[in-house]
């Protein structure tokens, strides 16, 4: 089957969950297909599908995303900064001029970021939106938890949010989601929609983790804004209440411009920096207690699942909770608040049997449901049933 997979950035660019999911669902659709993937924009115009072993490759525009930029013309227009990111101009004649070229029987729109583009689109062919979040709530939820400016920002972006997401709906035949709690949340905007939940693939590792002196491991992207929000509540709130009963404890922030929270939190003690690190894999064979302090709603924290698969004890929020199988006191720990926090650490840091059940009951829940055959074979089922072109558009 010729599959056209359209992206809005460069997926070989960025490490953090939405690139490594998107990578992982080529990866798996080009075993058996020949995949065309499309770029919208990105750091180089040049193709070189060779390079990345796929039928062919175009990036459309060379550009590097101004996040800044796109919400100042957001904040100015009726237009999310999701689309302000990718609209050039002429990219929707030049889509669909490369459809037009390679005919395919499917088009795949990955994320919303590129999506925002299918009620444009010309083609015949049966497409396919894999929604990595539902996105106006995942940025509603981020509302709830700000002020000021910054609450007017994001509760503005959510409702045009809305309303793009209702467009993208009625112009495809199937959304797949990560999560049946997104999945609901989507239904509610167009409910005559296909639907298919089939979370991400993760590879379970073959080294296990000893766990003899526990410290704290936190990672993610900290130029995301709410990334880096939570991170330094767990310095400023968490970690002092810690601190008192266990004085050695080392909180760890591992990922990309994590440089940016020793700017703002200084030298400490307590605090280790490892930034833009080439590997996660090491930390995550460090054998500490993973944080997910997240606030944002919506998909699947992917760090968390592969935390889970190396045999992590993990502490989450419930919205870090959400999609992933783990269940609280028996393969993850809950907490909301910084005492919350804090006393479940304790939990784990004064109950060695418990923090290495909790650990090995998480890694079983991972192989359970998100074993990558089984994921491949889910994504199979879906090209499959959409093999033979009957929508009349």
């Amino acid at each position: 089957m010729k599959v056209l997979f359209l992206n809005g950035d460069h997926p070989w660019e960025g490490q953090d969950g939405y690139y490594k999911l998107t990578r992982q669902i080529l990866t798996m659709l080009n075993k058996e297909h020949d995949v065309h993937l499309l770029v919208l924009a990105g750091s180089e115009v040049k193709e070189n599908a060779e390079k990345y072993d796929l039928a062919s490759m175009n990036v459309l525009f060379k550009a590097r995303k101004n996040k800044k930029i796109s919400q100042i013309r957001s904040f100015a227009s009726r237009d999310s900064m999701v689309t302000w990111q990718f609209k050039y101009k002429g990219i929707v004649d030049r889509v669909n001029e490369t459809i037009e070229q390679i005919q395919p029987d499917v088009v795949l729109l990955n994320h919303l970021r590129s999506a925002w583009i299918a009620p444009y689109l010309s083609s015949s062919a049966k497409m396919i939106y894999v929604a990595h979040n539902a996105e106006a709530h995942a940025i509603g939820s981020i509302s709830t938890n700000e002020k000021g400016m910054m609450k007017r920002l994001t509760h503005l972006e959510s409702e045009k949010l809305s309303k793009m997401e209702a467009e993208v709906l009625e112009a495809v035949d199937t959304c797949v989601t990560l999560t049946h709690e997104d999945r609901e949340r989507l239904r509610h905007l167009n409910s005559n929609v296909t639907f298919d939940v089939i979370p991400p693939p993760i590879q379970l590792p073959k080294e296990k983790n000893e766990m003899k002196q526990p410290n704290l491991l936190l990672v993610g992207s900290y130029k995301w804004y709410p990334k880096r929000k939570n991170a330094l509540w767990l310095a400023k709130e968490v970690l002092p209440l810690v601190s008192e009963k266990f004085p050695t404890i080392t909180l760890k922030f591992v990922g990309e411009a994590a440089s940016v929270l020793e700017e703002e939190l200084g030298q400490h003690e307590n605090i280790e920096y490892h930034t833009d690190v080439p590997e996660i894999k090491p930390y995550m064979l460090g054998g500490d207690i993973f944080l997910v302090p997240e606030r944002q709603e919506g998909g699947i924290k992917i760090k968390t699942l592969e935390a889970a698969s190396y045999g992590l004890p993990i502490i989450s929020t419930k919205a870090g909770l959400e999609g992933t199988t783990l269940v609280n006191g028996s393969s993850i720990l809950e907490a909301n608040t910084a005492q919350q926090f804090a006393d479940q650490i304790s939990t784990l840091l004064t109950h060695p049997t418990q923090l290495h059940e909790i650990a090995a009951s998480a890694r079983a829940a991972i192989e359970r449901t998100f074993q990558a055959e089984k994921i491949q074979a889910q994504y199979e089922d879906l090209l499959q049933s959409h093999r033979v072109l009957d929508t009349v558009r």
